[in-house]
């Protein structure tokens, strides 16, 4: 792994300030490589294109997109902002990126802003993270529980950018409705008095395979819970996956698996009553 602002900070601080100079240049521009999330060479034009205004990164065509579909069929519901909130703790964001975060999602809410080109040039210069981008979507579509005629329409506009057929998004939308429906028929007002309650059986079986899913104890403490979904979160991430080897041409089995991730740690904390 090579730092590259580090190397750039401390080649330019030495020399300008020799060895305390060089010193400081490394501290600095690590701190710069972390931030930006910069591990090598080729990070750095992209990352400098972002900054420039001339390459959207990933999470900015993420959350313009979800401003688009919340706003999509009229209002924005509580329920989306909730989502949204959700996304930004499962990225890890901290306060400044989710005021950015929240300042894309609201640029998306504006149908002047077109983000049919975004999509486009996202998923050709990362097509590993299309399955994930297109999953969020569908979540944020399906909040409310009811996909609005011009979601629909951006969702089949985007995953035609992303090579998908009718047929194809059709399963993903049967796939998306039939959490939700799981997710609304569970058992969250047994979680809401105390935690861990009673529950019917095929209920508990479900609940049972989702702490095993998410590598934790059903009753485990919420913080627990938490960073176990956000342990299984970063270790099938896309990236992480093709980082040990795995397939870039398979993006789709990494973001399915997200998904169902995601759908344990929502089962979980309704049953159990925390946010």
């Amino acid at each position: 792994m090579l730092w590259p602002v580090t190397v750039i900070g401390a080649a330019l601080g030495g020399s300008i300030g020799g060895v305390p100079g060089g010193i400081f240049g490394a501290v600095l521009g690590h701190a710069l490589d972390r931030h930006w999330q910069l591990q090598r060479w080729s990070d750095l034009p992209r990352r400098c294109r972002e900054l420039l205004g001339r390459e959207a990164s990933f999470e900015q065509v993420l959350f313009l997109c979800l401003g688009r579909l919340a706003k999509a069929d009229g209002r924005v519901l509580p329920a989306h902002l909730q989502l949204a909130r959700d996304l930004m703790q499962q990225y890890r964001f901290d306060e400044a990126a989710r005021l950015q975060a929240m300042q894309w999602f609201n640029q998306g809410k504006l149908p002047s802003k077109r983000l049919t080109p975004l999509v486009r040039r996202l998923l050709k210069r990362e097509p590993a993270r299309i399955a994930e981008l297109l999953d969020c979507c569908w979540r944020m579509a399906l909040a409310d529980g009811v996909l609005g005629p011009h979601e629909r329409a951006l969702l089949h506009e985007w995953g035609g950018q992303a090579g998908m057929g009718r047929a194809e998004q059709q399963r993903m939308h049967q796939r998306h409705q039939r959490g939700y429906s799981r997710g609304d028929s569970g058992s969250a007002g047994a979680g809401s008095q105390s935690g861990v309650g009673s529950a019917p059986v095929a209920n508990r079986d479900r609940l049972k395979e989702a702490a095993s899913l998410l590598e934790v104890g059903l009753d485990a403490p919420p913080e627990q819970i938490k960073r176990a979904y956000r342990r299984q979160l970063s270790r099938h991430h896309p990236d992480k996956l093709i980082a040990r080897g795995g397939s870039e041409r398979d993006p789709g089995l990494a973001g399915e698996r997200i998904h169902l991730i995601q759908e344990a740690y929502e089962l979980i904390k309704r049953y159990r009553g925390f946010r």
